[in-house]
């Protein structure tokens, strides 16, 4: 190879020199890929600079709905509470009288034929929302405090002094309407998880820190993403104290250290959401060297491989280079041109001919002439494909999903694709956990094709959770409910499972509902075919759970049960019991 001036570059073009092709070959290759990484990692960064964006609002807008409803609801149970001068009077006398005095008291002052009770109001406010964790009111003449819990709704009389510190919890102030003077506060206290897990299901999440902080700067509520450690949003939760509360501190140092979003809310709260600059660039320089390092290695085997496979031929191997490259594609029609001087190459492209001859002879001989049996044969083989190869269809569709950056529909293909997998799997028992964790799936289904209209929840206790049960004893219930229950014009429709022992250590599973309901003629024929107390035509309506009620007997005995009833929701409760 010459590397001359201009002559050498026309006498090269002239020549069909292949030693130049590669090497103008290998650079394009090289510049193609180093656009295309250049291409990828600018499109990366700024999808994921958009994508930390819409993190910080969407946290910021999920937390801000979830503490304006908060404050909303602890406004709503002080107003009812002390809304008349007779309640207010009430809730003086509980901190003044004893239990028994107090209750005396209550049913002495009824208005109306209303029952004013502190203990009865508590409940209720616990019924009505279960996130709540503690209610506690405090009055300016009375050193004693009333204190509510999951565990005791009715409350009780505390000592100690409230403990609010670091807690999730929203106050509303009684005012005397006569001289405008506080004479007592009502706090309640929110359970996080559900929020927390919210805001884990946001895409870019994972280096995301969002704090709720009161008034006086301390923090009620704090969230860190998987990718932030403790002491980091530690040391986050003190400077946005010192800056955006105290401001000991300029935001520019903020600023300079974080992206965030922040909103102050009427009552002095402050909602900020932060992802960390370094952070950030940290993740993105990450994902650009491994971009880099990927098109580095793919550059270097295609230009090595190149090299490699080319570096000894000359111009008058092209045209028999093209025609094999012809028959490696397939194209076994193709012959290679036979060089009319004697030689190597003669000799090589004859036996070469003779070979690709041979090979088709043998593919009529073995492959055609056996073709109607192996078409039987694969006939067979593909009645029997494996689920395991639509598990990977959707796993790739849910994984498309991700990459396009549509979480929804890959949650959905997620749980259609464990939902499958339970359906086909062939063990005939499971984990109480598990088959709740695969009903809440097939819920989940419909709540994605009906949104806004389908609520539940699941209520199991924790000693049940890997309790061995038959499976598909949950599923059916359900079915039912949405094949015939629910009614898909209302936008309120629950369903709610419970799961828990009594005091004979008897299992109770409860499925319940707020749909259409049925009649007692209807519930009396549904209890006959369950009971198997119809004939054979009348008993195929309810096929599922007979079938449902004969496995739970086969598993645990004949004392177990399954009985349906109208629920007061307007629904159908079934209770399984064993």
């Amino acid at each position: 190879m010459n590397n001359g001036g201009p002559d050498d570059m026309f006498k090269f073009r002239r020549n069909y020199n292949l030693l130049h092709l590669m090497v103008y070959y290998a650079l394009l290759i090289t510049a193609v890929i180093g656009l295309f990484v250049i291409f990828m990692s600018t499109t990366t960064t700024r999808d994921d600079n958009q994508g930390i964006n819409n993190s910080l609002v969407n946290g910021m807008d999920k937390v801000t709905d979830l503490v304006t409803a908060n404050e909303r609801e602890v406004r709503e149970v002080g107003q009812r509470l002390t809304g008349t001068s007779g309640q207010i009077k009430n809730l003086y006398k509980y901190f003044q009288l004893n239990p028994a005095q107090y209750l005396t008291y209550s049913q002495t002052h009824m208005r109306y034929n209303i029952f004013y009770y502190l203990p009865a109001e508590s409940s209720q406010v616990f019924a009505g929302n279960s996130a709540i964790k503690k209610l506690m009111i405090t009055t300016s003449d009375s050193k004693a405090s009333f204190v509510g819990t999951q565990e005791k709704p009715g409350g009780y009389r505390a000592t100690k002094p409230l403990d609010l510190e670091n807690q999730f919890s929203f106050s509303y102030t009684f005012i005397n309407s006569a001289n405008l003077n506080s004479y007592g506060s009502l706090y309640l206290v929110y359970e996080t998880k559900a929020v927390t897990r919210a805001l884990r299901h946001i895409a870019h999440a994972k280096g995301l820190q969002l704090m709720v902080l009161s008034e006086t700067g301390s923090p009620m509520y704090r969230y860190r993403g998987k990718g932030v450690k403790k002491a980091e949003l530690n040391r986050t939760t003190r400077l946005v104290q010192q800056t955006l509360v105290s401001q000991s501190k300029s935001r520019q140092q903020l600023k300079r250290e974080f992206r965030y979003r922040t909103v102050k809310l009427e009552n002095g709260d402050q909602i900020v959401a932060l992802t960390s600059r370094a952070y950030v660039r940290r993740q993105q320089l990450q994902r650009n060297l491994i971009l880099l390092l990927e098109a580095s290695a793919i550059d270097l085997v295609l230009v090595v491989g190149l090299w490699i496979t080319f570096r000894r031929y000359r111009n008058r191997f092209s045209r028999m280079i093209k025609s094999m490259n012809q028959v490696s594609q397939g194209d076994l029609d193709v012959r290679l041109t036979v060089p009319e001087q004697a030689g190597d190459l003669h000799v090589l492209a004859t036996r070469v001919n003779q070979m690709l001859d041979d090979i088709n002879r043998y593919i009529y001989q073995i492959y055609h002439l056996q073709l109607e049996q192996k078409d039987a044969n694969m006939k067979a083989l593909q009645s029997q494909i494996q689920p395991h190869f639509l598990y990977n269809t959707l796993e790739y569709i849910r994984m498309y999903a991700v990459a396009e950056d549509e979480p929804e529909l890959a949650e959905v293909v997620y749980a259609f694709a464990a939902l499958l997998r339970n359906n086909t799997d062939q063990s005939p028992t499971t984990t109480l956990e598990k088959e709740a964790g695969f009903t809440e799936k097939y819920i989940y289904l419909y709540q994605m094709r009906f949104p806004d209209q389908i609520a539940y929840g699941f209520q199991i206790e924790p000693d049940l959770a890997k309790l061995q049960i038959p499976k598909f004893i949950l599923q059916p219930i359900v079915e039912n409910y949405f094949a015939h229950g629910i009614d898909y014009v209302r936008d309120d429709n629950v369903i709610d499972i419970k799961a828990w022992t009594d005091e004979r250590q008897f299992v109770h599973l409860l499925v319940r509902d707020n749909g259409k309901g049925m009649t007692d003629q209807q519930l009396t024929a549904v209890r006959a075919q369950i009971n198997n107390q119809v004939g054979a035509s009348q008993r195929q309506q309810n096929i599922g759970m007979r079938n449902v009620l004969e496995r739970l007997q086969g598993y645990f005995g004949d004392s177990a049960r399954l009985t349906i009833a109208a629920d007061a929701l307007g629904g159908i409760a079934v209770e399984m019991v064993f």
